[in-house]
């Protein structure tokens, strides 16, 4: 009976960690139809033809920019986490959520507090239980900062989109009374507040050391990775290309956004009812728990000593966790 004690706990836990990824892994990847219409109007539809010239091209900046990049404040291990793909994505993520903090210091975060979460059980003493709880809470506190990063970032990208419109309005009127594209950048980037005037001020740097402006845009939309972003350089580049009253297109996107943000607002107000449920719900085991745990210790205190108990609760744990998920699933409509 005591060998049940850790592996039924542990096939729970990996149960709901495979869900887990699985739903995460399962969401659609973004479209790329507003890249493919850009390569049509600057005639790279033709893909097949030098594509082999054009792929050379691009890894050799690529790895050109991956030599730049300091991965850590010590060479050997900067070059370590260079040989891993990865690296260069939590890089990506890590400016996206404006933290100030390179690759090998996030990766130590991440491992100390897994560690820390790992060896808090074994102060209690030493069961195959207590190994197995270690065991999860180790795995938890590792993902603790992939979550708190991911937050921030989802945070940050939402105050840019909120900036945008303003953004949009100032370019235009800008435009209209006769400065340039980039000229009208710089005067946004006085005009807005952090983090899109700091991401418009790193934009307008690089495009003043040699960068050329579809670059600079291109690399700007890379590091705030935002779709209502990314339609407004599309707009840009596509009006760059063909030509067109630039003025009266930005117009048009900031009209699209706001009717966007309208819509979000409905969605969020019809949704709000569903939203409460799975809050009172999920939130109502806990606090009937945490009230018999006052009212009648002893009763409760067979979750813990009990072998019965203790598998009874962790499964009960691991349905919260996933039953959250699948709310927070179903209530993420894309608009």
């Amino acid at each position: 009976m005591d060998a049940l004690t850790i592996v039924i706990p542990a096939i729970v836990l990996v149960s709901v960690l495979l869900i887990v990824f699985g739903l995460r892994s399962g969401a659609p990847a973004p479209a790329r139809d507003m890249e493919s219409r850009l390569r049509a109007f600057t005639g790279e539809a033709d893909v097949d033809r030098g594509k082999g010239q054009e792929d050379s091209k691009d890894k050799g900046k690529e790895s050109k920019l991956k030599q730049q990049r300091s991965y850590s404040g010590l060479p050997i291990l900067s070059a370590f986490l260079a040989q891993f793909s990865g690296s260069e994505k939590i890089a990506l993520d890590l400016e996206r959520a404006g933290v100030p903090l390179r690759v090998g210091e996030y990766y130590m975060i991440r491992w100390g507090v897994g560690g820390v979460f790992l060896l808090v059980p074994f102060a209690f003493g030493i069961s195959l239980f207590q190994i197995g709880i270690s065991v999860a809470l180790g795995i938890v506190g590792y993902m603790l900062p992939s979550m708190w990063l991911s937050n921030k970032r989802n945070g940050r990208k939402s105050r840019i989109d909120a900036q945008l419109v303003d953004m949009l309005g100032l370019v235009s009127n800008s435009l209209k009374s006769g400065y340039g594209l980039m000229q009208s950048f710089e005067f946004a980037s006085k005009q807005m507040n952090p983090p899109l005037a700091v991401e418009l001020r790193r934009m307008l740097r690089d495009a003043n050391l040699g960068m050329s402006a579809e670059d600079a845009l291109t690399a700007m939309g890379e590091r705030i990775d935002s779709p209502d972003l990314d339609m407004v350089l599309t707009a840009v580049n596509i009006q760059r290309a063909v030509g067109g009253n630039l003025a009266e297109i930005l117009d048009k996107v900031a009209f699209t956004m706001r009717e966007r943000e309208r819509i979000r607002g409905e969605i969020a107000t019809l949704t709000s009812q569903q939203r409460m449920t799975g809050i009172v719900i999920g939130g109502l085991p806990v606090f009937m728990f945490a009230l018999f745990m006052v009212l009648n210790p002893d009763y409760m205190s067979l979750l813990f000593t009990e072998t019965a108990g203790r598998l009874i609760l962790v499964t009960a744990i691991g349905l919260e966790v996933l039953g959250y998920l699948v709310i927070k699933k179903i209530m993420a409509i894309e608009i």
